[in-house]
């Protein structure tokens, strides 16, 4: 017992005292500190424990551009703008299409087919003739007016045999109708139906 009493000092005493302090004061402070109590701006990104934060704590809308992410704004070189889906020069968008603002001289139904079909010079499908709700949708355009005499459609009804397919066509904007046969006598004008481009 007397080596003991020799060995307390007063040094021996206010380290350990100094510890037990520095023990209970951290691990009040972990128990009591509150988010009241921190300073604005006074905790950095070495006090914050990594992926703690989330999208609650941060308003995405302030971050910028990952570094590493500026490429996916792009495909291949292009931006999104040039990506999206375009009508070719002389047709306007119309129902999930692209017609023709002018309206082909009159012809037949077989000699339309087939001018609408090669207007591009392309492998099938190319051009088509509207279907009759497509050319009525697009009767209500600004910049699409009904050729005098009505225009064709891609729609047919079968007529008696040995006779021509009578073939339906638009006659007034408000989507009247009648039947047409495909022959010279027959002939209607009309305008040709493209797929959107991109």
């Amino acid at each position: 017992m007397r080596a003991l009493r020799d060995r307390i000092t007063y040094a021996n005493v206010m380290s350990t005292l100094a510890l037990f302090v520095a023990l209970g004061g951290v691990s009040y402070g972990a128990i009591k500190i509150s988010g009241r109590q921190i300073k604005a701006h006074t905790i950095t990104a070495r006090n914050v424990r990594p992926n703690s934060l989330g999208g609650r704590q941060i308003k995405e809308r302030s971050l910028g551009i990952v570094p590493g992410a500026r490429e996916a704004a792009l495909l291949d070189g292009h931006t999104a703008e040039s990506l999206q889906v375009q009508c070719p020069a002389g047709t306007v968008p119309v129902d999930d299409t692209c017609i023709e603002t002018q309206a082909h001289a009159p012809a037949s139904f077989h000699s339309a087919l087939l001018q609408c079909g090669g207007t591009e010079d392309l492998t099938p499908p190319g051009r088509r003739l509207p279907t009759y709700q497509e050319l009525t949708m697009a009767l209500t355009h600004q910049e699409i007016t009904l050729a005098p005499g009505g225009e064709l459609t891609s729609e047919v009804e079968a007529s008696s045999a040995g006779q021509p397919l009578n073939v339906i066509y638009v006659t007034e904007a408000l989507g009247g109708w009648g039947l047409t046969p495909d022959n010279a006598a027959g002939a209607k004008s009309y305008r040709c139906v493209a797929d959107p481009l991109n």
